[in-house]
């Protein structure tokens, strides 16, 4: 079956909507088409059900052409709605398909049968043009990441099964559904802080190196399965990881062996960006190439080191105090000869502060940002290195 196109939402597209919807139906073939919404992850699946029919409904959908595919745990009697024979006309009727937000683990839970076998709705969507928001996110790839915060990713062991919540700190890698093939998917991840996560989930997962992508909020990743080319719409940015030269290692300290992660490499896209996985090119559209002697800062040893930081968040940091900072100002690695910025996570393990440095790094030759109505930027160095942490305060 060919594989569709499909629309991956960071999760909180509120402020986006009308951009992503615009994208959503334009992939659909229209406001003439036939949309379904699948609200298996949701607790209220006839709200999100509302709420998409008056979004789609601004852009001039019809609400009888916007209809609910009854998957669910809390409407009666639609646990095994993904083998209805009702459930399926509607699903082969829609030109589109909706996933909504919740808890990606219920909806990879309700498209397989408990023997890991596809249901036959799950084998209908595949070839569908899909759009799906956080959870519905997360489910296009293969594996998937299930939970998990980034201290947790780096600081515990591999979880063996779903937490309470996404926000459990052990880092859970599971089953997807798999109709994104180009890598894993993560999601809110801006404001979520996800950067630890993604980058150790790609880097060691069963000994493999999977590209992948991390979608902020308010913000939608174009997947054209013909072309395999990526686009972006709405607010914010879509990081890219590109782990295959990474090195993960576990380094003695005195909070034990922990994990040390260097060489992973990260580009930044925003609204219309765009990336050719088959040749690896990348297009900024009408955006200005900042040039070295264009740079606008003289800022000495950037560091971010909580939410009081200037540009604290990770694609202003590293667009702005990296990238459009003069080299001289930056900290050195005397190991590499890159210069480099850098950030800190630092928590709690069993009464025990551990602390990690990110190093964000400039490659030459290879590092370039551009602007525009926002900030872009392609190859940037990531390092995670473990440090150790003491906390005094003064009598």
């Amino acid at each position: 079956m060919d594989q569709g196109n499909l629309l991956i939402v960071g999760g909180a597209e509120l402020p986006a909507r009308l951009e992503i919807m615009k994208a959503f139906v334009a992939l659909a073939g229209g406001r003439d088409k036939r949309y379904a919404i699948l609200p298996a992850a949701t607790g209220d699946p006839l709200g999100g059900l509302a709420k998409m029919q008056d979004w789609l409904g601004e852009l001039g959908v019809d609400k009888s052409q916007v209809e609910l595919l009854e998957v669910s745990k809390v409407l009666p009697g639609a646990e095994r709605g993904a083998w209805s024979t009702a459930v399926l006309e509607k699903a082969r009727a829609a030109d589109a398909i909706w996933m909504l937000g919740g808890n990606q683990n219920t909806i990879v839970e309700l498209l397989l049968a408990p023997d890991g076998a596809s249901s036959p709705l799950l084998d209908l969507l595949r070839g569908k043009t899909l759009g799906g928001t956080s959870a519905g996110a997360a489910v296009m790839s293969d594996p998937m990441i299930g939970s998990g915060t980034s201290f947790g990713a780096l600081a515990y062991p591999r979880a063996s099964s779903i937490g309470d919540s996404e926000m459990t700190p052990g880092l859970f890698i599971g089953r997807g559904l798999g109709f994104f093939p180009e890598g894993l998917i993560d999601q809110h991840f801006d404001t979520r802080a996800r950067l630890g996560r993604l980058l150790e989930a790609c880097v060691v997962e069963d000994g493999a190196r999977r590209m992948a992508f991390g979608i902020a909020e308010a913000t939608g990743l174009v997947y054209r399965a013909g072309e395999r080319r990526l686009e972006v719409v709405g607010r914010g940015h879509v990081y890219v990881i590109d782990p295959r030269e990474a090195v993960r290692t576990l380094v003695q300290t005195t909070g034990g062996k922990r994990v040390r992660i260097k060489g992973g490499i990260l580009h930044l896209l925003c609204a219309g960006d765009s990336l050719d996985l088959a040749s690896a090119s990348f297009s900024f559209g009408a955006k200005d190439k900042i040039a070295p002697g264009d740079v606008a800062f003289d800022s000495e040893g950037p560091i971010a080191s909580g939410i009081l930081s200037p540009y604290g968040d990770l694609a202003s940091f590293a667009a702005r105090l990296l990238l459009d900072n003069r080299e001289s100002a930056l900290f050195l690695d005397e190991e590499t000869g890159q210069r480099y910025i850098k950030s800190y996570l630092i928590d709690e393990q069993e009464g025990k502060t551990l602390g990690w440095e990110i190093r964000l790094g400039r490659i030459e030759g290879k590092s370039s940002l551009w602007y525009g109505q926002n900030y872009s930027f392609a190859s940037v160095r990531i390092d995670i290195l473990p440090i150790e942490v003491k906390f005094e305060t003064p009598g």
